[in-house]
């Protein structure tokens, strides 16, 4: 009798006009008022929607399926019985990848190596809650960045040569604008580059102190008028700033301001323009007066009271979205398998019609 009534249940029509509409009322608001990962963490990713999805399969099933049972195999039930297991297997897998993906924003300067399965290494992360950081295993590498980067004569503007996964398990491949590196499922698509200033801090006598690589912001101030300088990004609007130096965990000095000055003569080259603020008890900049300020180029010292500091050379450094999507390929394969249902039913029809 209970598995009786639990049967009409999930097979009522009411039932699944109501999960549509909750479903589609949730879309809704996760597209309007919460957006990108917010959305994500509030509905999308939640047990209680994914939940409601589970339902909506279920209820699929139970509405058509024995419905068919019983029935002689025609051309109709068959593309009718393969768009309603595309219809099951397209939800099964939004729920899969809504529950398992992952979403980030890696960044490397040339020649730097960082672990993959770190929370860490990522600027920004979105992902699902039963990812596990052990599916991104090994580590990522940003070999070099080919400026002016052509394929079969066509210019592809700036490509990364990226290294990615373990010793024994490592995928090697270029990313430019149309072309993404795969490895072990998870995708890695190019997103956004910069320069990277290698700053040594050294004594009066040259004696090297400290060295760090420090990424500078694009500030476009008009048509072919770009500058490059320490900051950060307030929703969207790229502001110069400083930055402490010596860089955590070492213990500040001071706060820098850098500008770079690239050379329209030689690659890589150029001026550095320095500021130097001191700080307070709290760490924070003093901005009332500088320590210091002056240019010296690319790998020229710039005296800074009792230190030097040498912008050393200019490498690039480089942004990557890196995705996991499991349940796409699912998704995918499954609207296939509808449209051939679709088109099975149309055509078994189509005989009916004129017999």
């Amino acid at each position: 009798m209970i598995l009786q009534k639990l049967y009409k249940f999930l097979s009522s029509y009411k039932l699944a006009m109501a999960l549509l509409v909750i479903i589609l009322a949730c879309c809704v608001v996760g597209v309007t008022v919460w957006r990108e990962a917010e959305a994500g963490r509030i509905i999308f990713g939640t047990l209680w929607f994914n939940g409601l999805l589970v339902l909506l399969v279920v209820n699929v099933a139970c509405c058509f399926f024995p419905r068919m049972w019983g029935r002689r195999m025609t051309l109709v039930s068959f593309g009718m019985i393969l768009f309603h297991l595309s219809f099951v297997a397209i939800l099964g897998g939004i729920i899969y990848n809504s529950l398992f993906y992952f979403r980030g924003i890696i960044r490397l300067t040339e020649g730097e190596v960082i672990p993959s399965s770190e929370m860490q290494s990522y600027d920004a992360i979105d992902k699902g809650r039963f990812f596990s950081f052990s599916r991104l295993n090994g580590e990522t590498t940003l070999i070099k960045m080919h400026t002016g980067y052509k394929v079969k004569g066509e210019d592809k503007r700036a490509a990364y040569e990226v290294a990615v996964g373990e010793a024994n398990n490592r995928t090697h491949g270029i990313l430019y604008i149309t072309n993404k590196l795969t490895h072990r499922g998870v995708d890695y698509f190019n997103d956004k580059e910069g320069y990277s200033l290698l700053v040594i801090l050294s004594d009066k006598q040259g004696q090297e102190l400290h060295g760090a690589h420090i990424p500078l912001q694009s500030l476009v101030l008009g048509k072919d008028h770009v500058e490059y300088s320490t900051g950060y990004k307030d929703n969207g609007v790229v502001k110069k700033d400083v930055v402490p130096f010596p860089g955590l965990p070492e213990r500040p000095l001071f706060a820098l301001k850098t500008e770079y000055l690239p050379s329209k003569l030689k690659e890589r080259g150029g001026e550095v323009m320095f500021q130097l603020l001191s700080l307070d008890e709290n760490g924070s900049p003093v901005r009332d007066r500088p320590l210091a300020e002056g240019k010296a180029g690319v790998g020229e010292a710039f005296a800074a009271g009792e230190y030097l500091l040498t912008a050393k050379e200019v490498r690039y450094w480089v942004g990557m979205m890196v995705r996991y999507e499991p349940g796409q390929p699912i998704v995918l394969a499954s609207l296939w398998a509808g449209l051939a249902g679709m088109i099975i039913t149309f055509i078994g029809r189509m005989r009916q019609s004129r017999k």
